[in-house]
């Protein structure tokens, strides 16, 4: 009895030292935050820099859809606002993942569909503990009506194509969006350094780090990609150079 109070007593430790670190960190970032906040990075492909995540929307005529929602709020309706854009305008939104720097922001999306995998709810629902080193620590989404997807999902918002493309690792869940044939964003399935993709340096932040090398492999199969967005380390307009480590 005494080891499972000491364990449940070292587990709600670590817990809340985590959650202090990050709040304090968040908070002084976001008070010395000064970066450039959104800007285009392709024709009709807009950035939203949070101070842990980057978020895209992607337009067509006067609607947008979104990838991912990033964790601060204030953040996204500044960056609507600098751009011009009311959050009505945004029809749906994919989330890569279930993780709360991409999910927190759902609350401006409204009068979005939200969409995202299956695997990734089954997750949820299923309890997994999220990060190995704080017990019991799992992932939620605070949203009942969400639409799944699977791998190799294909669908039309307005004139916008989608299709997905299941990259676990991260998380069992984690999916990427080819848009308009061209753009692939990937949410947290790899990073970026020096114009080419590699597996996160912070591997205590993946579920499975074989399984994100066997879904950065299967970015080789792709064709027609122009662009590679990352949620935390920038994007490329050169798909191919991207990954060609990885052929």
């Amino acid at each position: 009895m005494m080891k499972l109070l000491i364990k449940i007593f070292l587990s709600l430790t670590a817990v809340i030292s985590f959650s202090a670190i990050v709040y304090f960190s968040y908070l002084y970032l976001y008070i010395q935050y000064d970066e450039e906040l959104s800007f285009y990075a392709a024709e009709n492909v807009i950035v939203i820099n949070d101070i842990f995540t980057t978020s895209y929307l992607v337009k067509s005529d006067s609607y947008y859809v979104a990838i991912d929602c990033n964790f601060n709020e204030d953040i996204l309706w500044r960056a609507f606002y600098y751009n011009g854009i009311k959050p009505s305008q945004v029809r749906a939104v994919f989330l890569t993942h279930s993780d709360v720097d991409h999910t927190n922001g759902l609350d401006v999306f409204s009068s979005a569909d939200v969409y995202i995998s299956k695997k990734e709810i089954d997750m949820i629902n299923g309890g997994s503990q999220r990060f190995g080193f704080i017990p019991f620590l799992t992932n939620s989404l605070e949203k009942d009506d969400v639409i799944t997807l699977a791998d190799n999902d294909s669908l039309f918002i307005g004139g916008i194509k989608i299709k997905c493309i299941l990259l676990p690792g991260h998380t069992p869940g984690s999916m990427g969006y080819i848009v308009n044939d061209i753009y692939l964003f990937t949410g947290d399935a790899f990073r970026i350094k020096n114009g080419k993709l590699n597996v996160p340096y912070k591997k205590l932040l993946a579920m499975d780090v074989d399984e994100m090398k066997r879904s950065l492999k299967k970015l080789t199969m792709l064709k027609g990609i122009k662009y590679i967005f990352s949620a935390h380390s920038g994007f490329s307009s050169d798909f191919e150079f991207a990954i060609s480590d990885w052929r």
